[in-house]
């Protein structure tokens, strides 16, 4: 059994990796500006570049999925796909290090929404795969293998990146909570009692032009607009002011706006330097205790699960 195995795993990692690669660069296109979207924000690229990379990042994957799929150059293909899946997971692990909490739309439409690190962890476990076939490509072909020290160290470092990853400290938990966001009482800035929990919504936008960003922040308003939410959280939406309209011009449009989305709570421009003080900057939802303090931040696109983790804390 164990004879067999060994016979046909590098036969089944080729396929394996082959089908990941090219079902995940067509999904991909298919949601091409929600990946270049998410590109540029775990990337931290200008948003004028991110397009033509995550472009160039699709045409790799097919051409190596392909590849691997059709038995072509495969010590080549290989060596590309351990590249591809180190490049997404140092990208990803970057990320992770910098707070980043977004879905990378790394797996497109087709593929599930997990959150960075397990996508991350994913993307490492896959290069690991990769290696294992350049090494039995390498024998089949009987080119020189690679030394037992390197065949050693190299899994032991995808090991202990992974481990890395998932005990890295999630930014909720780096001491903000439980603390004034920007060392200011919000509740009392924006005029919300206490008695209850509170999500203040921050909206900037000029971050809408991200697509996933829009979507993701849209969900979470209908969700907080729920029956369930209105009766148990108060909520209110404040826009950063925009210096091409007038205070009451931009009430009105973000009145507007709300009304067509059938959305109940509260709505008002930040005519001060609110997303200043908070020290948030960005569009985003701040959840506020009962008692006014800091429960956590949500920076958008959050992501499914995230967003669904404030929403239960947050509903009870």
């Amino acid at each position: 059994m164990l004879k067999i195995i060994r016979c046909y795993a590098p036969e089944i990692v080729r396929l394996l990796l082959g089908i990941v690669l090219t079902v995940a660069s067509v999904s991909k296109f298919l949601v091409f500006h929600s990946f270049a979207a998410s590109v540029s924000l775990l990337a931290g690229m200008p948003h004028i570049i991110s397009p033509p990379a995550a472009a160039v990042l699709i045409l790799l994957e097919l051409g190596t999925g392909i590849m691997l799929l059709v038995r072509r150059s495969m010590r080549v293909a290989a060596t590309s796909a351990v590249m591809l899946f180190v490049l997404f997971a140092c990208v990803l692990s970057a990320a992770i290090v910098r707070g980043v909490d977004t879905p990378c739309n790394c797996f497109g439409s087709f593929g599930p929404d997990l959150p960075v690190r397990e996508q991350a962890g994913l993307d490492i476990l896959f290069a690991s795969l990769a290696f294992f076939l350049i090494w039995k490509s390498a024998a089949a072909e009987g080119r020189a293998n690679f030394p037992l020290p390197v065949r050693i160290l190299l899994p032991a470092s995808a090991l202990l990146w992974g481990i890395a990853l998932t005990i890295w400290p999630h930014p909720a938990s780096g001491g903000q909570a439980g603390a004034p966001v920007g060392n200011i009482p919000l509740r009392d800035e924006i005029g919300e009692p206490p008695g209850r929990p509170a999500v203040i919504l921050l909206a900037d936008f000029d971050d809408f032009g991200c697509q996933l960003c829009l979507d993701d922040f849209l969900a979470f308003c209908d969700s907080l607009n729920s029956g369930r939410f209105r009766s148990a959280v108060s909520v209110r939406l404040i826009a950063r002011r925009d210096s091409t309209r007038s205070v009451s011009a931009q009430s009105r449009m973000i009145e507007a706006w709300a009304s067509g989305n059938s959305y109940l709570f509260p709505v008002s421009v930040d005519s001060g330097a609110l997303f200043e003080r908070s020290a948030v900057g960005k569009t985003s939802a701040i959840v506020v205790a009962a008692d006014g303090h800091l429960l956590d931040v949500v920076h958008f696109p959050a992501g499914i699960l995230r967003r669904n983790e404030v929403l239960h804390a947050i509903g009870g």
